[in-house]
């Protein structure tokens, strides 16, 4: 099975929904896309923005990566609240 993405909206500071409609805050409503969808869709953003300072709208990121590290969060700071709920 192909590794799964989430696509973090810097434009709107939050997780794209599910089949690409709406945002949200919490990760665990955010969309689920194969690595080329997330590719596509973060490229398609990128038009009429301003890359020359590095800036980018829309970014991919790896389930793999952000389960990773949430799981690091939690053995780490486990008396914390998480703040991604």
């Amino acid at each position: 099975m192909s590794d799964q993405y989430m696509i973090w909206s810097v434009e709107h500071g939050a997780w794209w929904g599910s089949g690409g409609c709406g945002y949200t805050q919490h990760m665990s409503q955010a969309g689920h896309y194969t690595r080329q969808q997330a590719i596509d869709i973060c490229t398609r953003a990128i038009p009429g923005t301003s890359t020359d300072l590095g800036a980018l709208p829309e970014l991919p990121i790896r389930c793999a990566d952000i389960t990773e590290m949430t799981d690091r969060y939690r053995e780490e700071y486990g008396d914390r609240r998480e703040p991604w709920k």
